[in-house]
């Protein structure tokens, strides 16, 4: 369960990443500790019967905020002493994606999670969460204050499973999986707010909103979704030169004016929106150590670019200097 940083926009840890002389319980307590700064105060223990392994991917959509997380985890609590150290009334939107069972405790109600299950819960209140096999879970929090107006009753849903078979939970769940994944940068203001609205557009209908909140989330929140399959695909498949938008209507089974009038939205075209993503790439490559062993005409290859001459005349135009002195 997580509360807001708005000082973080993006970040992962890993328990892999870790420096080797540690001890497993030295691993395992810097992560915890890391996992607490990034997310919010809880108490957590790990499975006894195995090396301790475990990863968090998080990020901040300002009024949202959204988490993968997995490892050899046994128990995550939630204590008055973890919430004195951390206080906050934020919800938590919890999907089980690990095997086995996951157990929930919570303002006097229980529930146990099959695979692929999901239940809301609150910051606020003293939680205690446990599984018969290592924890692997998606996680979407957002405030009081952003969800209250779109759902009512929200505070009568807590701790009960929500339908799993559920369209809403279903695409909400595939939507969080995908911005989770979204590249941090270049910070894009307009995407952010577009993320923002749609999680919770799709939040509110998971929850079952009524009335205009649910008719505004309906129309917004579906469409706003599709947009972020565009800007998926093009996160997967920028480095194929042949790359178009026409690729991505025959995967998504509209046409193409529909895939370029979605990204309008966002304040980019899809060419531009491409391109932006083609370049970035290039200077990560260009200032990386892997870079340093390719020719620049390959890490334009690598980048999208099937033309050296287009390539070097956008990079310049983009970071002002050629791609020759942005290398390391």
């Amino acid at each position: 369960m997580h509360p807001k940083v708005a000082s973080v926009n993006r970040a992962s840890i890993s328990s892999e990443s870790s420096d080797p002389q540690l001890t497993d319980h030295q691993k395992f307590l810097l992560w915890s500790e890391q996992m607490e700064a990034l997310t919010c105060c809880v108490d957590i223990t790990r499975s006894d019967d195995r090396t301790f392994s475990a990863f968090l991917e998080w990020a901040d959509f300002s009024d949202v905020q959204v988490s993968r997380f997995a490892g050899s985890i046994h128990r995550i609590r939630r204590s008055k002493s973890a919430i004195s150290r951390g206080p906050n009334d934020d919800f938590c939107l919890l999907f089980h994606r690990g095997r086995g069972t996951f157990r929930v405790a919570q303002v006097g109600r229980e529930a146990a999670l099959s695979p692929s299950g999901a239940f809301l819960g609150t910051n606020g209140m003293p939680a205690e969460m446990m599984s018969d096999a290592p924890f692997s879970c998606t996680t979407l929090t957002v405030s009081r204050d952003c969800l209250l107006p779109l759902v009512g009753g929200v505070d009568d849903i807590l701790v009960k499973p929500l339908d799993e078979r559920s369209s809403a939970i279903g695409l909400l769940q595939r939507h969080i999986e995908i911005v989770v994944s979204l590249p941090g940068e270049p910070h894009d203001p307009l995407l952010q707010n577009h993320v923002s609205t749609t999680l919770l557009d799709l939040t509110a209908l998971a929850l079952g909103a009524r009335g205009d909140a649910a008719q505004i989330a309906t129309t917004r929140g579906l469409r706003a979704s599709r947009t972020q399959e565009v800007i998926a695909e093009i996160n997967r498949s920028f480095a194929n030169a042949g790359f178009s938008v026409e690729h991505v209507a025959r995967r998504m089974g509209v046409s193409a004016r529909y895939v370029q009038d979605l990204l309008q939205d966002t304040g980019l075209s899809f060419t531009e929106r491409l391109l932006e993503r083609r370049l970035q790439y290039a200077m990560r490559l260009l200032t990386s150590e892997q870079g340093d062993r390719m020719k620049v005409s390959d890490i334009a290859l690598a980048s999208g670019f099937n033309e050296i001459a287009y390539f070097n005349q956008r990079f310049r135009r983009r970071f002002g200097q050629t791609p020759t002195q942005s290398r390391r």
